[in-house]
């Protein structure tokens, strides 16, 4: 009679092998190394190619196929290395997760709400005139800056009322810089952020983040958007209805708050006067 060990060891090989001869039928497209990769997986990639209706689309299949085998290969030889025991891994892997369920959760509320009516599509179209009826494409000139851990190290930056001047005061505080131009879509920002720029001097500076830099901007031009009355409403209906997501996303994160149970070690509770989760709930 075999022992235990001796059985499990020889399912075990028995399992391996026949994964092994594993063979694409069904919805798998193809086998890597024991392991299946199903046409909706396929049909993901295709989705998200955005494969252009005039292209070969048999073509674009077999080639989005072999991208992912490729991905498929590189991630078997990363759990043979061991990076999905690695703490950060799981960590990475864990937000990932987290991001993905929250998006998709979203995708479906937002398919299952009513669309807006005409008076709130009207409604919204006045409350965004920048976004809509006066979308613009502003021509800036720049001097953009790595955020200093301390931000207090930029305040002498309050008196600084022309570009000339930016660049005088972070030369002075030996910040390095760079002058730069770039283009600013007014549908891309707030309209009270807006407001804001629209009521400066011609020549004062207003500061915005951008992929992890500040940039000190003056408006040196200004290109009208043409949109005709159906595109801007199909982009209203969108903005509303991610807008609800976003409403709704709030009020359900507050509710879930005051049910959950969350205990903190000493130390990293917040203090009574911050507000959490701020930016979790804009998705």
């Amino acid at each position: 009679m075999l022992k235990r060990g001796a059985l499990l060891a020889m399912t075990g090989l028995a399992l391996a092998t026949a994964a092994c001869d594993r063979k694409p039928t069904g919805q798998s497209v193809a086998v890597v190394n024991g392991e299946e990769i199903s046409a909706g997986e396929l049909n993901g990639d295709l989705q998200q190619a955005n494969v252009p209706p005039g292209a070969d689309q048999k073509l674009a299949r077999q080639q989005l196929l072999q991208g992912l085998i490729d991905r498929r290969l590189l991630a078997q030889e990363a759990r043979k290395d061991g990076v999905d025991k690695s703490p950060e891994f799981l960590s990475r892997q864990r937000r990932m997760t987290d991001e993905l369920l929250i998006a998709m959760n979203a995708e479906r509320q937002a398919g299952s709400k009513k669309l807006p009516d005409q008076a709130a599509v009207d409604a919204f179209l006045a409350q965004n005139p920048y976004a809509f009826g006066q979308r613009q494409i502003l021509t800036l000139q720049q001097i953009a800056i790595d955020p200093p851990s301390d931000p207090k190290a930029l305040a002498p930056l309050a008196e600084a009322h022309t570009m000339d001047a930016v660049a005088a005061t972070l030369t002075r505080l030996k910040i390095p810089f760079v002058r730069t131009n770039g283009k600013l879509d007014t549908a891309s920002v707030p309209p009270e952020a807006l407001k804001r720029i629209f009521a400066l001097p011609p020549t004062e500076p207003f500061v915005l983040p951008a992929n992890g830099k500040l940039y000190a901007n003056v408006i040196v031009g200004r290109e009208p958007v043409q949109m005709s009355q159906d595109d801007m409403r199909k982009a209203a209906v969108a903005g509303l209805r991610q807008q609800t997501t976003r409403d709704g996303l709030a009020s359900e994160l507050k509710q879930l708050r005051a049910k959950a149970k969350i205990e903190y070690q000493p130390g990293y509770a917040p203090v009574a006067s911050a507000t959490p989760a701020a930016g979790a709930a804009k998705k």
